[in-house]
């Protein structure tokens, strides 16, 4: 039997008169000229718009979070207390994309005036000793500290920091978020790099850095696309390993035959990328942050 449309479900997306042309196709009724316009003019150009949408994500940024301010409100005071002269809190990854329903972990950048740090492992003291204090607040959180300078350098080249600045909020200060990017070969050929390892290091690797190289690689696929888009980029991470094996290896709780599965798919994914920039006419190239 064919499920036909209601106008009560969907008066708000379409007219009664377009409902009635889509159950009459959908019925097998023969249509006039005017049904005809009416789907081709209007009902067909509608509906792929829609499809173009993802109306849960929208959802999800737009639903109001009662939890939110209150976390938010924890995640300054913790960070104004240990550290100084900051200029920005933003917050990026799964905590802004689904609105603080679903998320594993607070991905967060902390902006300074200035370093406070001479060598880097100063900085990652630091910022261990701050992830600890979240702890015991009962937030996990994942923490980037840049000074100024180093921020603004790398904002138009960086291309994982252009990926968290597109879907990105911020909490405290201001941040001139790029409005165009440029992108060059070289630097998608660097970090495709970083994803390669002798065969021997493969048994070393955890499962939470084989699935960032997956997930970075990825990243690099989608930039030679010209596409930035967080969604995406989840989406085609649990297309190619499924979510099952990516939930797995970002916990570190995969076996050792599910690792030799990812090492499999990151092998061929550095190969397959590499004479896929090889293949790309260009060396650079913008893109805008819509």
């Amino acid at each position: 039997m064919v499920k036909t449309l209601k106008y009560n479900d969907l008066n708000f997306v379409l007219t009664k008169r377009e409902i009635e042309t889509i159950n009459k196709r959908l019925l097998g009724k023969p249509l006039n000229q005017q049904d005809s316009n009416y789907l081709s003019r209007f009902v067909r150009p509608r509906l792929r718009q829609i499809l173009k949408i993802n109306t849960e994500h929208i959802l999800n940024q737009i639903e109001y979070n009662h939890k939110s301010h209150a976390i938010e409100k924890k995640i300054k005071k913790i960070l104004m207390e240990e550290l100084k002269e900051i200029k920005a809190i933003i917050l990026f990854g799964s905590v802004v994309q689904t609105n603080y329903s679903n998320y594993r972990d607070i991905d967060c950048i902390t902006m300074l005036e200035k370093p406070f740090w001479n060598k880097l492992h100063e900085k990652y003291k630091k910022i261990n000793s701050i992830k600890k204090i979240f702890e015991k607040h009962e937030i996990n959180i994942d923490l980037q500290i840049y000074d100024k300078q180093t921020f603004n350098d790398s904002k138009n080249s960086n291309i994982s920091l252009m990926y968290q600045l597109h879907d990105s909020k911020i909490i405290y200060g201001k941040v001139e978020i790029p409005k165009k990017y440029e992108i060059r070969k070289m630097d998608l050929r660097m970090k495709l790099n970083y994803s390669i390892f002798e065969d021997s290091e493969y048994n070393h690797i955890k499962g939470q850095e084989i699935y960032e190289d997956i997930r970075g690689i990825i990243l690099i696929r989608l930039l030679i696309n010209k596409i930035i888009d967080n969604q995406k980029l989840n989406q085609e991470t649990y297309d190619e390993i499924s979510k099952n094996l990516a939930v797995k290896l970002r916990n570190n709780e995969e076996n050792s035959v599910e690792k030799r599965i990812a090492i499999l798919h990151l092998k061929r994914l550095i190969k397959e990328t590499y004479d896929r920039l090889n293949q790309i006419k260009w060396e650079k190239i913008e893109l805008y942050n819509h």
